[in-house]
């Protein structure tokens, strides 16, 4: 047991050697650890000594390492429990329910005889009958009142629409029939303008210029009355009227001209062999007598039977004892 000792010294010793030569070339003091020393007997101490002399031993920990671990757990023994509060449950009061008597069907009255049940059919019958009209009254009644409101006022202001239309239409051709003057006819356009009457009372001013010695103005108003009624049944004669008024302004050539073309496009009216004359008569004032001539053998050509044919053979034979 001496030799073992003795070689675990040396090699303690040894050990020290080396750690403090470590120590000095950091140059940091460190304090130096003794060997604990080993009880022989403790088989841990005779392993150590069989290891390599380059194995570390171990070092115990620290002591004041240790006395803080113990003062930690001392102080969590010593903290007190937290107090558990036991909540205690308060059963629910079941709400007071207060059962109402329930009310007993009416019982149905049964019929004495089989004629007193049909005549409670019947009645019931009528009942429903009147309930149901009665809705239907509730229902329609407003909007068919305003509907039949509604279409009596349009009667009515119809009526009276047309009953004033009928005393104003009456009116104005009264005061056609009784009209002498242009200053008539145009009091007439002014106030029944909207009439039948006015275009009447449109060509009446129109003569009445014509007649007053102004073919002009009535050239402009037979114009005015082709343009406001062009499918009137005096348009024909109020275009064929301003051609006059060129003949009456003693445009002659314009006049020939006219009555030529209306001739053409009035072919089957009774006016077109008039205009056929009067074109003749243009030529005649511009004595153009051959030409006047030929215009009146074509009212003899295409109107032999009318009663223009005679007067265009007379103005034929004026012409010729003009023409020896």
């Amino acid at each position: 047991m001496s030799e073992e000792k003795k070689e675990q010294q040396d090699f303690l010793s040894g050990h020290e050697a080396l750690l403090n030569s470590i120590n000095s070339k950091k140059e940091t003091p460190q304090e130096e650890t003794e060997p604990e020393t080993e009880n022989s007997e403790n088989p841990a101490s005779e392993a150590a000594a069989q290891k390599p002399a380059d194995e570390p031993t171990r070092t115990e920990p620290d002591s004041e390492e240790t006395e803080n671990s113990t003062a930690a757990a001392e102080e969590e023994k010593s903290e007190p429990e937290a107090e558990v509060v036991e909540q205690k449950v308060v059963p629910e009061v079941p709400p007071v329910v207060t059962e109402v008597p329930a009310k007993p069907a009416p019982k149905k009255k049964k019929p004495a005889n089989h004629e007193q049940a049909v005549k409670q059919r019947h009645e019931a019958v009528e009942k429903a009958e009147v309930k149901e009209v009665l809705k239907f009254y509730q229902k329609y009644l407003k909007p068919a009142a305003a509907a039949i409101i509604v279409i009596c006022v349009v009667v009515i202001a119809v009526s009276l629409v047309r009953n004033n239309r009928i005393k104003k239409v009456a009116a104005a051709d009264s005061a056609l029939m009784s009209a002498r003057t242009a200053a008539d006819y145009q009091a007439i356009l002014e106030q029944y303008g909207n009439t039948p009457s006015a275009p009447m009372a449109l060509m009446g001013l129109a003569q009445s210029k014509f007649n007053d010695a102004q073919p002009a103005a009535a050239a402009e108003l037979y114009a005015d009355f082709v343009k406001k009624y062009p499918k009137h049944e005096m348009t024909v004669q109020a275009e064929y009227n301003a051609i006059s008024c060129l003949e009456a302004e003693r445009k002659y050539d314009e006049a020939a001209a006219a009555f030529a073309a209306f001739q053409k496009t009035h072919e089957k009216s009774h006016l077109a062999p008039v205009a056929l004359l009067d074109q003749g008569r243009c030529l005649e004032a511009m004595e153009k007598y051959t030409e006047a001539r030929q215009v009146y053998e074509d009212v003899l050509a295409f109107y032999p039977d009318s009663g223009w044919a005679q007067l265009a053979q007379d103005n034929i034979s004026i012409i010729d004892s003009k023409l020896k």
